[in-house]
């Protein structure tokens, strides 16, 4: 009966938050997810689709039909061993459970957070870091775009997932969250096809969005290329991205460019 009544108080209240600290570094996760005794490959899809979710975090059911599965009960047990593993694998406490006894080993790996939506996870901070910099150097692809979401049409070689809200699907270069900083830093936010600015249009909400494309096909890139930020990348606009992609191999940007300066001047002719 009490928890019950812990249940209910919990449901009525705007949310509650799991946010313990716990005594790993960027490093000893590095290590962590790279050794396969501890994060199995069923764990690092698990991580990919929570790193592709808005701020970094999903609720368990929001991943069940992404994993292929009918209820949430068998991730809420995956991450309960992974975290399990890790806390053996380190030597370290765990966080003690908020309700009950015992320790909470999902929240070794998460911070938590329940709302009426349900109980969100949360990439603890020093995970999303160590994540990051594996993303970086490829030997872990975490190859999901974050937050902004685009409909392009999939290549075989390249991989999907969808996040929390809506399908997204792009290559893990024009992902890479330096590589892409640095091509806006070089080129500006405003679209190279078309021209569109999001600030221009939209005010302090739209400053830093933009795309990124690719312009090498992956066709022609290996596993070891170094991608060139200024080379390789040119901001686009959302629109002229899907636009682009329509085809495989992708249009260039000159010939979206072309098309919108024809279609441009079929509507000068209706008019006249």
């Amino acid at each position: 009966m009490k928890i019950l009544e812990t249940r209910d108080l919990m449901a009525d209240s705007t949310s509650e938050r799991w946010d313990d600290p716990i005594d790993i570094t960027k490093e000893q996760w590095i290590d962590l997810l790279q050794d396969q005794s501890i994060t199995s490959k069923e764990d690092i899809v698990l991580l990919q689709l929570i790193y592709a979710s808005d701020d970094y975090r999903a609720t368990a059911s929001q991943l069940v039909p992404f994993l292929k599965m009918k209820h949430h009960a068998p991730i809420n047990s995956q991450v309960g061993r992974w975290g399990k593993r890790i806390v053996n694998g380190l030597n370290i406490q765990a966080p003690w459970q908020k309700y009950g006894e015992g320790v909470n080993w999902w929240h070794v790996p998460f911070l938590g957070e329940a709302t009426k939506e349900g109980y969100y996870w949360t990439l603890r901070p020093e995970l999303k870091e160590a994540i990051d910099e594996l993303d970086e150097t490829g030997e872990i692809p975490f190859v999901v775009e974050r937050n902004i979401a685009e409909e392009i049409v999939p290549d075989a070689s390249e991989q999907f997932y969808e996040g929390a809200k809506k399908l997204i699907y792009v290559n893990r270069y024009e992902r890479n969250s330096i590589a892409r900083d640095r091509c806006i830093k070089h080129y500006g936010t405003i679209c190279i096809a078309c021209g569109f600015d999001f600030e221009k249009m939209y005010g302090e909400m739209g400053k830093d969005v933009i795309h990124v494309h690719h312009l090498k096909p992956l066709s022609e890139i290996s596993k070891n290329y170094r991608i060139d930020p200024i080379r390789d990348l040119r901001p686009v606009c959302p629109n002229c991205h899907v636009m682009i992609h329509r085809r495989n191999p992708a249009y260039s940007i000159d010939e979206i460019v072309v098309m919108m300066k024809d279609a441009a001047s079929r509507k000068v002719l209706v008019h006249l």
